[in-house]
């Protein structure tokens, strides 16, 4: 047993010098003070780059699912387009139209400051197949269904109850399709309800003579027949300001039961009867809300359109405020965090929207606004694949431009989507990484500091010979 224990002390690589034959010199107290405040020093910053999150970034081909949609979310504000005919269309690269979407939109009344001036719309639909009366041939025009003046409109709405106006132009095919209809029944209104009667009457305005006038009723689509009552259009409703608009079939038989209607309130208290639309009585809308798209190329279009109605878009201004715009869902506070934490260039103030409150005005009419925006989608993946703190993040660059056009005057938001998909992953040093560099730093120090004290000894005893040779 004691020829074991004596072979096994001859393998022992950390030999013991007696502590008689070993000197502690001030010098080698100083080196050994700096190494160990060294080592501790480099353990710090080795323990806490081991703890840092480091990430991987990966380029590879989109891997949403087949048929997976995108979500757009944009508040844009449009102080010179009525909510009454704004209209959103989206159209993409496979040939898919969307027209005038109305399910996850709102419309919010603004006035030209972009403030708040009614409540939200809701666009209905019932008056999309608007009937009309077959044309009749040599219809008479009577005195009483001339175009109003600017002075005999007044006249007409001092003289009168209740005036249903027909703002037209007359180059608008729906108003031509509607005149003979509107003087027919303009003449039967006058016979059921004579001048001395004083309760109700129809008239029409030409807006191609009678500019003003109609701009000063915010009249931007034709026809638009409009009800004043006691000499006014304007119905105060809980501080909101708001007008009614005729928008049912503009035939003889619909028009004089809306007449029929109409009549019996006259000179009495507002109230909404059956065939009126209620609208905000201001120039300006603000349309926020989200469309789910295809992952290709596609577009929206803002514009003013409206089944029965003509635009003079001449003089259309579709100037606007994007309050925002942004692709996909917005983060929770912890994949905020995550996202913050994990993403390559860190997240800027506009990393998401660069649209953001961002407004484009022109002085001109029909000019179309083009923004056109390439999207990437960046995909965070933490460590171990927590389900709950992954995130699809979309991004976006935007160029802007604006032009004339002799088509409809529209914002488009034209969108292309990248298929290159960034995959960030979180990534940890494996443990025995962080053993291997503690002894690595451990020997280095004290292998350096051991060398420097001989380096220092060896130079301390060939000075002290070299002093005793001189005294000799």
């Amino acid at each position: 047993m004691a020829r074991i224990l004596q072979k096994l002390r001859s393998v022992d690589f950390y030999r013991k010098i007696p502590n008689d034959l070993t000197e502690a010199t001030l010098a080698g107290a100083s080196i050994s003070l700096i190494a160990a405040i060294t080592i501790v020093v480099l353990l710090t910053a080795e323990l806490s780059s081991f703890l840092a999150v480091e990430t991987k970034e990966e380029l590879v081909v989109d891997r949403s699912a087949h048929g997976d949609l995108l979500r757009i979310n944009f508040n844009i504000s449009f102080p010179s387009l009525s909510c009454e005919f704004a209209t959103l269309d989206v159209s993409d690269a496979l040939g898919t139209k969307r027209m005038n979407l109305t399910k996850t939109i709102r419309k919010l009344p603004i006035d030209e400051d972009g403030q708040r001036a009614g409540y939200y719309v809701h666009d209905d639909l019932s008056s999309v197949d608007i009937k009309y009366d077959e044309p009749k041939k040599h219809t008479m025009a009577q005195d009483f269904a001339l175009p109003l003046s600017k002075d005999s409109f007044k006249a007409t709405l001092d003289a009168y109850s209740i005036v249903v106006v027909n703002f037209y132009a007359p180059w608008c095919p729906w108003c031509q399709r509607l005149e003979p209809t509107w003087e027919a029944v303009t003449g039967e209104v006058h016979t059921k309800y004579p001048d001395s009667d004083g309760r109700i009457r129809f008239a029409k305005v030409d807006c191609t003579g009678e500019v003003d006038l109609c701009r000063e009723h915010q009249i931007t689509g034709f026809p638009s027949i409009r009800v004043f009552r006691s000499g006014h259009d304007e119905v105060n409703v809980h501080g909101v300001k708001e007008h009614e608009s005729y928008r049912g079939d503009r035939t003889q038989a619909s028009l004089l039961a809306f007449a029929d209607n109409l009549a019996p309130s006259a000179g009495q208290p507002h109230h909404y009867i059956r065939g009126v639309t209620r609208m905000a009585k201001t120039s300006g809308c603000a349309l926020s809300g989200f469309v789910l798209v295809k992952k290709v190329p596609g577009a929206l279009h803002f514009l003013a359109k409206s089944p029965g109605h003509s635009f003079d878009y001449q003089a259309m201004n579709m100037s606007h405020v994007v309050n925002y715009l942004y692709f996909g869902n917005k983060p929770s506070p912890r994949r905020q965090q995550s996202l913050a934490k994990l993403h390559p260039a860190g997240l800027s103030d506009d990393w998401a929207d660069k649209l953001a409150g961002q407004d484009f005005f022109s002085r001109a009419a029909k000019a179309t606004f083009e923004h056109y925006m390439q999207v990437v989608l960046t995909t965070i993946e933490p460590f171990k694949h927590r389900p709950e703190l992954s995130y699809d993040a979309y991004e976006y660059t935007v160029h802007s431009h604006t032009y004339d056009t002799t088509e409809i005057p529209a914002a488009k938001f034209t969108y292309d989507l990248s298929p290159i998909q960034i995959l960030v992953s979180e990534k940890q040093r494996a443990w025995y990484h962080f053993v291997t560099t503690t002894c690595a730093i451990i020997g280095g120090v004290f292998t350096v500091a051991g060398i420097l004290d001989g380096l220092v000894h060896t130079g301390a005893r060939f000075a002290k010979k070299v002093e005793l040779g001189k005294h000799t």
